[in-house]
């Protein structure tokens, strides 16, 4: 009896350690089968972090939640990048049906609205009220359970998923304007996809309405942050879910920004990265800025995501980079300031052309070894996804090893070049499928869609060498 007791005593112990830091979640009380889920917002853009809106399944007395049943559809904004939106269904079992979808604004400088439509035949996703993407597979059909219409912000311990975490971005705020639901009313409503949705109910967010949501207490694995109640703030017409660490919960920022990175982009510009949205006027003061041993700074511009600036300055010895010295007074969107500081400015990367990158494995002849995009200072990389590769021959190639490795789930690829014109040529195989309309994607190069609904095994077969090539690649 005795190691039983200390044995529940551990596990109770284990599960009340608190953790460093603290996001928000607010979850509607009712659940609802089917319907059009609606919200207005603005997400964080930070490093790390998941602005979302989402429903799901979390059980009932007369329907309690197992992983059997699990039940999720997401709209999930990740703070690294400036120009997606990650949808997924989860259905039983937790199984993801994840989809990346690129867009042509940065969803942390504007608030934009946000559309899921669940139906029994599909679900769709909808971005200011146009549809960007559909589901229409059978694991649709097992999304049965009704679910609650909830909205998070936290930060992953995944961060091959969301980027390297940098405590230096905190306070991080998600703007919430409004959120609506609309029953599901086929023939008979008059908003949404044929007018099959009518309105339940609209929430301005200008005060908690403890009849229908609730703020969330709680965490889950994979999540390096809290629930918790005082991070839900409502002020001036918005919900604002924040993100901080345990003894700067709201949504008052009081501290000042800070230096993320100075890289040099070539001999006559600059670029410095704050840690969170900073004042156009101050910033943009060429003041501010003292590169020692040079002439004085002769701009600075603040760019569309208002974190990250570029200074025009006299050339560059690229060779010897110096040091900046940022004298005080750059304020953020709060008014804060910053007090003297100093940063090294860091090179940026030079390829040897033509640059031929192995994606997912080792140096293969003139072809270079792969890495993971970790940070904004990476000269290149891949975001998301795991390394994969095969053993089997390639039709079409002498070089069978680089059709054999890859990178699974793949979401962005980046490499840092000088401003120009470049011929880019992608290399394809599929090796998994064995059938079309199994893996079907599209290809954005510098927000460009250049290869539309691309099915490899369609095109060429499986296990077969599938080449891509556009000129004139402006960067």
């Amino acid at each position: 009896m005795k190691s039983i007791f200390l044995f529940l005593l551990i596990f109770i112990s284990f599960n009340l350690i608190a953790k460093t830091y603290k996001g928000a979640e607010y979850r509607t009380k009712e659940a609802f089968l089917y319907g059009r889920f609606e919200a207005r917002f603005k997400a964080c853009g930070k490093e790390g972090t998941l602005s979302t809106m989402f429903t799901y399944f979390d059980g009932s007395e007369i329907d309690p939640w197992s992983m059997s049943k699990w039940n999720e559809i997401d709209i999930e904004i990740l703070g690294r990048y400036n120009n997606d939106v990650q949808f997924n269904t989860i259905t039983p079992s937790q199984s993801n049906h994840v989809r990346h979808n690129y867009v042509n604004f940065n969803p942390a400088t504007d608030y934009h609205t946000y559309s899921i439509e669940w139906t029994p035949e599909y679900v769709a996703w909808l971005i200011d009220g146009v549809e960007v993407y559909r589901q229409t597979e059978d694991f649709v059909k097992t999304l049965i359970h009704a679910q609650k219409f909830m909205f998070n912000v936290w930060i992953s311990t995944y961060p091959n998923w969301v980027g390297v975490w940098n405590e230096q971005i905190l306070p991080a705020y998600t703007y919430y304007d409004w959120a609506a639901y609309y029953s599901y009313t086929p023939g008979k409503g008059n908003y949404g996809t044929n007018n099959n949705f009518t309105l339940a109910w609209k929430d301005e967010f200008d005060s908690f309405d403890s009849n229908r949501w609730e703020k969330a207490t709680h965490t889950f694995d994979g999540n390096n942050c809290d629930f918790v109640e005082e991070n839900i703030v409502f002020k001036d017409g918005k919900m604002i879910l924040c993100l901080t660490t345990e003894n700067e919960l709201g949504s008052n920022d009081n501290k000042a920004p800070t230096i993320i990175s100075v890289q040099a982009l070539d001999e006559n510009k600059i670029r410095i990265l704050f840690s969170e949205e900073v004042d156009k006027q101050s910033v943009e003061s060429a003041s501010k800025y003292n590169i020692v041993g040079y002439p004085p700074v002769k701009k600075a511009i603040l760019q569309n995501d208002q974190r990250t600036v570029y200074l025009e300055i006299e050339k560059l010895d690229l060779k010897n980079l110096p040091t900046i010295i940022f004298n005080s007074g750059i304020k953020d969107v709060f008014g804060n300031s910053t007090s003297l500081l100093a940063r090294s400015v860091l090179p940026f990367p030079i390829f040897k052309f033509p640059l031929k990158i192995n994606i997912g494995g080792n140096s293969f002849n003139d072809f270079i070894q792969d890495r993971e995009f970790k940070t904004d200072t990476s000269s290149y990389g891949f975001m998301e996804g795991s390394k994969a590769s095969i053993k089997d021959n390639i039709v079409g190639s002498n070089d069978d090893y680089i059709f054999q490795t890859e990178i699974n789930g793949l979401a962005k690829y980046i490499v840092k070049l000088p401003n120009g014109k470049y011929r880019v040529k992608l290399l394809f195989s599929e090796n998994y499928f064995t059938e079309p309309n199994k893996r079907i994607f599209d290809v954005y190069i510098q927000g460009k869609k250049l290869i539309s609904a691309l099915d490899i095994y369609k095109e060429v077969g499986s296990k077969t060498a599938l080449e891509k090539v556009f000129e004139n690649v402006e960067v």
